[in-house]
């Protein structure tokens, strides 16, 4: 699971929306892959692929390809040939990428471009946008349609819940389209935009739902859906964390409940605990003798937090707290903005409900909804009362 840094990177630290207009969906997306290595070197596989550069046009059934980058030109290398080019595109074929740093290959389809810049290449996969959803909902969605016990469930619920968690990543992904357009691209691979994992396994090809929604606001934007694994009871407008958001009225804020129970119950992430020694705390908060630490609310959630060490009285964001707190001691060790804190003489204990940032669908309280027979009509408009709902081809 990844939905503590997707709290900082999706949900605390960077907002973005460019309003795009319902009738003006893509057939295509550009994303950035392979962003987390920024490799200067990569070794490619292209089968069936045309292969485009330096004035060359070939078609390849099977081509193993060495680029490699060069201030703002690349190199490329295949058997005992070898030559330079601004650019390389592979159309319409499938590829496996091996990078010095990690040497696992990495499945993709698609057209590929490669560049460099500054001695680090570029690498950006043109993709339909419906398979990006398909890829993009078993990344972000993947384990949550295997549970442990389906008995007694509604036997309907796995289709019910691909439309919706398929809505989640469509919207979403058009409601952010151009995020990275300074960098050639619309969206990047990490869960800074939305985890994308590459070519689908074969198991997951069938792995489609039957009807395809877009959620849009009254004027006909796409909304950007939030979403996060488990709200732990307590759902938050995207207000607590951004005070200027436009039209909060189309999250669903309060009581993740129904028929008077909590949702996302069942979710292993319901409540956690962790401990962060004073030492810990001080290295992260760049404070000596610290001895105040109290968190400030709104809508039950930390929005910030009050401390005191040596020089005096110190406050700090919520998102800038747990950053610091990841980068340190791992992404996982506060697993929401939704805690409260005791302070003992070796450290902090921290009591804390749910994972992620409580905004938009809790995937686990929507699967729950499914499992009761709900449709995803009805769990879309419950946690995005007044969003519109459009059919899509």
């Amino acid at each position: 699971m990844r939905y503590l840094s997707k709290l900082v990177g999706l949900g605390f630290l960077f907002l973005f929306s460019n309003s795009l207009v319902a009738d003006q969906i893509p057939n295509k997306i550009k994303i950035g892959i392979l962003s987390k290595y920024s490799p200067d070197t990569v070794h490619i596989i292209a089968k069936n692929s045309r292969i485009q550069y330096s004035g060359k046009n070939s078609l390849e059934k099977d081509k193993t390809i060495l680029v490699r980058a060069e201030e703002d030109q690349i190199r490329i290398i295949y058997g005992a040939k070898n030559s330079r080019s601004e650019h390389i595109l592979f159309s319409g074929g499938e590829y496996e990428l091996e990078v010095p740093k990690d040497q696992t290959p990495k499945k993709y389809s698609g057209d590929l471009e490669i560049i460099s810049s500054k001695g680090k290449l570029k690498l950006i996969l043109t993709v339909p946008l419906e398979e990006y959803v398909q890829i993009g909902m078993t990344s972000e969605f993947g384990d949550l349609f295997y549970p442990k016990n389906e008995k007694d469930l509604n036997p309907n619920w796995k289709q019910e819940y691909l439309i919706v968690a398929s809505a989640m990543i469509r919207s979403y992904a058009l409601a952010n389209l151009g995020r990275h357009s300074k960098e050639g691209h619309d969206l990047c691979d990490l869960t800074h935009c939305l985890q994308f994992s590459g070519k689908l396994k074969k198991e997951n090809i069938q792995f489609s739902p039957s009807k395809k929604i877009l959620l849009q606001d009254k004027s006909g934007k796409v909304l950007e859906t939030f979403f996060h694994s488990t709200c732990g009871g307590n759902l938050s407008s995207p207000s607590v964390l951004w005070k200027n958001f436009k039209n909060p009225q189309y999250y669903r804020s309060g009581p993740d409940t129904k028929g008077g129970e909590i949702q996302c119950r069942n979710s292993p992430y319901f409540s956690w605990e962790t401990f962060i020694s004073k030492e810990e705390m001080e290295t992260a908060l760049q404070a000596k003798q610290l001895t105040e630490l109290e968190p400030k609310y709104s809508e039950s959630r930390v929005t910030s937090l009050d401390y005191k060490d040596y020089s005096g009285k110190k406050n700090i964001q919520a998102s800038e707290f747990l950053s610091k707190i990841g980068k340190l001691l791992g992404w996982n060790k506060t697993k929401s903005n939704d805690f409260k804190i005791e302070i003992s003489t070796r450290g902090f204990y921290l009591k804390g409900k749910g994972f992620g940032h409580g905004i938009g669908l809790c995937q686990y309280g929507a699967r729950e909804m499914a499992f009761r027979d709900a449709k995803s009509e009805e769990i879309l408009h419950f946690y995005f009362p007044g969003a519109e709902l459009r059919p899509i081809q």
